[in-house]
């Protein structure tokens, strides 16, 4: 790939992995509107890596508490609770990785999942109440563990997911957006190691492409995390489902 592809990858994953408006969505149209059939799957694997390394950056105290304060035999502990909501997506998104890849990936799945989960969302926001990040228990957990399962349906989103999953469950805007955001370091750090594990850590771009992508996502994403936090409470997620609308009939009248 051309370092130009590269860098609006990166920006690309940077700035949608954690707004509710799908990332793989916009790397797949990306491919595929632009003629980019080969991308190389290492471009994306190395961009969602540096999101990954944005969202532990920005919640590096609050990560830094789940690691000191982490008992096992405390269920309700919120170490526990990050695992418990991140081993349904491991184990869906294993068996079904094959069925995903052939059959999911289209435009036309794009165009549905972007209408029906940004409908979703508007409905799911009415839920919200007022419970923090401190009521979250192993119960709640699994249930956003089994609404974070939707986002490998191209086009769902992860973001949007697990905020609907929150918001369900009577959790404020903010507290549901830091749960999506707690809960992407144990998915992506397990998906960065298992696509590595596939690609027998072997790359086909060089070193320089390899921490661009890494670097530009990283920044992007570190950027969108900011002001989606600082934001997410006067503006609500009206925004984002419009947007979703808007590019479901873009692609739906290409």
């Amino acid at each position: 790939m051309d370092i130009l592809s590269i860098f609006i990858l990166s920006l690309l994953q940077g700035f949608t992995e954690f707004l509710p408006v799908s990332s793989s969505a916009h790397l797949i149209l990306f491919s595929e509107l632009f003629g980019n059939s080969n991308q190389d799957i290492t471009v994306d694997v190395f961009a969602h890596f540096g999101t990954l390394l944005a969202v532990i950056w920005y919640f590096r105290e609050e990560l830094k508490r789940v690691i000191k304060t982490y008992k096992f035999y405390e269920i309700n502990n919120l170490g526990n609770c990050l695992i418990f909501s991140t081993l349904p997506i491991l184990f869906v998104g294993f068996i079904s990785r094959d069925f995903i890849e052939a059959s999911l990936r289209t435009q036309n799945v794009i165009i549905f999942s972007m209408i029906f989960f940004g409908v979703l969302l508007l409905i799911f926001e009415y839920f919200k109440g007022k419970k923090t990040l401190n009521d979250l228990n192993w119960k709640d957990s699994i249930i956003i563990g089994f609404f974070q399962v939707l986002a490998l349906i191209p086009g769902a989103s992860r973001s949007a997911v697990v905020i609907m999953g929150a918001m369900y469950l009577g959790y404020r805007a903010r507290d549901a957006l830091k749960v999506s955001f707690l809960l992407a370091v144990p998915t992506l750090a397990m998906i960065f190691l298992g696509e590595n594990i596939i690609l027998g850590f072997r790359y086909n771009i060089n070193f320089f492409e390899l921490i661009s992508v890494t670097f530009f996502s990283f920044l992007t994403a570190l950027l969108t995390i900011h002001f989606f936090l600082n934001l997410i409470d006067r503006i609500g997620l009206m925004p984002f489902v419009i947007y979703r609308f808007i590019l479901a009939g873009i692609l739906f009248f290409i």
